[in-house]
């Protein structure tokens, strides 16, 4: 089997955070194996993200995404994955997205994330087409995103919900120093053969 033809898992972290904080390094440890590739990916100044920076982030980061690929994505990076990959999947599909309390529009409790929604504007119909599976999860008490706007992300690419009770915004602070759903619906994924 080639390089190329694994399967590869590539977790992005949310807004005021870092790859090793929250539950990004337990699930790529539990993930880890000889036929997975496995990547926590860094986006620039989470306290004060730029959607450019973040793309330029991306593209350096991504460039082995292929048909086998399953990408992870929480809170602002839903929006800058998304993004991204409208752009990108126009001569590729992927295997599966995964979105945890993602968004798209204006939060009003964060208009520090207005401009940041503003400039990553994306064409939905591409990403729903060439990402295989599409899951978001959300929480019934996200503090930090209301969850209609969860609800309209997950409408928006056509994608499976999954509630996760009492969750929070699937931070350490709220006990998510790992995230044993995510990791069950990440397995089922890589055990099934999507076309």
């Amino acid at each position: 089997m080639s390089h190329n033809s694994k399967n590869s898992v590539f977790i992005l972290h949310c807004e005021h955070a870092d790859p090793d904080q929250h539950w990004y390094a337990w699930l790529e440890q539990q993930l880890q194996s000889d036929e997975l590739v496995v990547k926590r990916i860094f986006l620039a100044d989470a306290s004060h993200p730029e959607p450019g920076i973040w793309q330029t982030c991306l593209e350096t980061q991504l460039k082995e995404l292929n048909e086998h690929s399953i990408v992870v994505a929480h809170g602002l990076s839903c929006i800058a994955l998304a993004r991204f990959l409208a752009n990108k999947l126009k001569q590729m599909s992927i295997k599966a997205g995964i979105f945890i309390a993602a968004f798209y529009d204006p939060v009003a409790q964060h208009p520090e994330f207005d401009g940041f929604i503003r400039q990553s504007h994306f064409e939905s119909g591409l990403v729903r087409v060439n990402i295989q599976r599409r899951l978001v999860f959300f929480s019934s008490n996200d503090p930090v995103i209301p969850v209609p706007l969860t609800f309209k992300f997950a409408n928006l690419l056509n994608a499976q919900l999954i509630e996760v009770a009492q969750a929070g915004h699937f931070r350490a602070e709220e006990g998510f120093k790992t995230f044993p759903q995510l990791l069950q619906a990440l397995q089922a994924l890589l055990k099934a053969e999507l076309s």
